[in-house]
Formats: structure tokens, C-alpha cells, sequence
């Protein structure tokens, strides 16, 4: 990776980064917490692609959530499921060449020793959980046809354009006798940011509710007057905030077969579930708030 490669990554990662709830937390005034807010979302209002999935109104047509994936291309009905929802299941996703693969790099972040795939960042524990013990590790989107081909769909539709992904591969096993405790920002239920956002994650195994499911707070996600209101005067940005009752929706526990993916527009309110069991899971995340951000929500 050469010097200017790094500079750019460097800036997308912590200059022009999607904007998150950090200047919130910073500023208890109302008033300046209103012009923040509504000078980012005047701008997520401009762009035509954002009004569906983010600022329409939620239809009662579109319950089905979880699809059979026929030729790994997307339809306007998983589409719209999407649009109304805030999460869509693909079951059957990949080829299983390309899951073989992708099981090869969980294989060593699970012997943490040799790491010969194509890494971007050498793999490591981020410390995020202390009763969990995580290895995570970075690669190229490139390195995937069929998943790179699903996140340049999902981008130009809710994008308007197709946006490279930060890919992160993480393997989590639950200590053995220990009971794990809930951790803001990751087992309370939360939402990551006020701008519109999604995550798409890929898992090739099987994840039951013994193994830290996704929990999803279905339509949630929703930019209407609830939602800002909730940003506006919110202090914990969870469910723990008395202001989390406003929203009354179903939820939605993400138990999944092998070789599924899921996507969830993750301002929304969505959780992972605690480890019920000595468990484990492995699970591909693609997020975007570093290719698509500041520099694309103002211009």
C-alpha cells in the first residue's frame, strides 16, 4: 500500500467519515443539535435514492422478509421488503465455491497463528467484549465476486452509485463459564447513526439463538419526526432511553441456514443478541461509512 493509498484510507476513516452520534453526545443544547441535524438530513433529502428506503412512508403490503436466492440478483419485491422493513434475508446466497473460500478465512482467524489469505490489516482481538473473545480481520471486497456483485447492487440502488465496502470478517467465541454481560453500542438494542446507513452481513454457518443473532427493530429506520425527535433529546441513543418506547415495533431475532445473507439500514435500532451458550459465530460484515461520507452527503 503506497503513501498516498494510506493518506486516503487514513481521511475516509477519520476525517470524512459518515457522521455518527459523537457531536450529539458533545452538545446537550437542543438548538445547536437541531441545526446539526438538520443540516445533514436536508442533504439526505436531496438525493432521489435516499426517499424509499429512508423517508417514504412504511407499507403494510410488504411483510415477507426472508428470500430464496434464485440467480444471486435482486428483485423489486426483496427490494421493496427492504424499503419497508429496514432488513432483507437472502438465503442460499452464494455459490458454494465462494463459501468454501470465505469458511478458509474464518479458519484462520480461528487458529490465530499463519495468516496466509489475502488480509488488508493483520488479523487481531479489538477488545470490544470481555466475556467474548473476537478475532477480526480486513480484506478486499475484490477477493469475493459473488458478494462484491450483491454490494454494487445494494449500493447503486439505495446509494445512487456503486460504493467499495470496508470488509470485515469476524469470528466470535463465547468463553467457556462465562456469562456475558450487555455492552453499549453492541448487546443493548442501538442505533449507529442518524444519517441514512446500512450493513450487510454474510455468514456461511448456520446461526441459531445460542449463537449472538442479529436482533432487529423492524422499520425502524424511518427518518420521520419520532425518529429526530428521539436524536434530538435522547442521552443514551438505546433502548435504555425512556424515548425508545415511542417506537413500537416488531422485532425481529435473525436465526439463519447456512450460506445467508442479510442486510439491515442500521439506523435503525438493532442489536447483537447475547451468547446464550458455550457458542460461536462467523460473520462478514461490508459497511460503508468510509467510502460513502461527508464529502458525498454534501455534494
Amino acid at each position: 500500500m503506497n503513501i498516498y493509498t494510506k493518506a486516503i484510507n487514513y481521511l475516509n476513516r477519520r476525517v470524512f467519515r459518515t457522521p455518527g452520534v459523537e457531536f450529539l453526545r458533545q452538545n446537550d443544547d437542543i438548538d445547536v443539535r437541531k441545526k446539526y441535524l438538520n443540516f445533514w438530513l436536508k442533504r439526505s433529502r436531496k438525493k432521489k435514492s435516499f426517499q424509499k428506503y429512508f423517508f417514504r412512508e412504511v407499507s403494510k403490503k410488504n411483510s415477507q422478509i426472508s428470500f430464496k436466492n434464485e440467480n444471486y440478483l435482486l428483485n423489486d419485491e426483496m427490494l421493496d421488503s427492504l424499503s419497508n422493513n429496514g432488513l432483507l434475508i437472502i438465503e442460499n446466497a452464494l455459490p458454494e465455491k465462494e463459501r468454501e473460500k470465505i469458511i478458509e478465512y474464518f479458519d484462520e482467524l480461528k487458529g490465530h497463528n499463519q495468516y496466509l489469505k489475502n488480509w488488508t490489516t493483520k488479523p487481531h482481538n479489538p477488545g470490544f467484549f470481555k466475556e467474548v473473545n473476537e478475532m477480526m480481520g480486513k480484506t478486499n471486497i475484490k477477493n469475493f465476486e459473488y458478494l462484491s456483485n450483491y454490494s454494487a447492487q445494494f449500493t447503486k440502488e439505495i446509494y445512487g452509485k456503486i460504493v467499495e465496502p470496508t470488509v470485515e470478517l469476524r469470528y466470535l467465541k463465547q468463553e467457556k463459564n462465562k456469562i456475558e454481560e450487555k455492552v453499549k453500542g453492541g448487546t443493548y438494542i442501538h442505533t449507529d447513526r442518524f444519517l441514512p446507513h446500512f450493513k450487510i452481513y454474510y455468514t456461511p454457518h448456520e446461526i441459531t439463538i445460542n449463537d449472538a443473532p442479529l436482533e432487529y427493530v423492524l422499520s425502524s429506520h424511518k427518518i420521520n419526526n419520532n425518529f429526530i425527535n428521539f436524536y434530538l433529546n435522547t442521552k443514551s441513543y438505546d433502548e435504555t432511553d425512556k424515548l425508545f418506547k415511542n417506537f413500537e415495533f416488531e422485532r425481529k431475532i435473525v436465526c439463519v441456514p447456512k450460506n445467508t445473507l442479510y442486510i439491515a439500514l442500521t439506523n435503525g435500532f438493532h442489536k447483537r443478541s447475547q451468547f446464550n451458550n458455550n457458542s460461536e459465530r462467523s460473520l462478514v460484515f461490508l459497511q460503508y461509512v468510509e467510502k460513502f461520507n461527508k464529502i458525498d452527503y454534501l455534494f
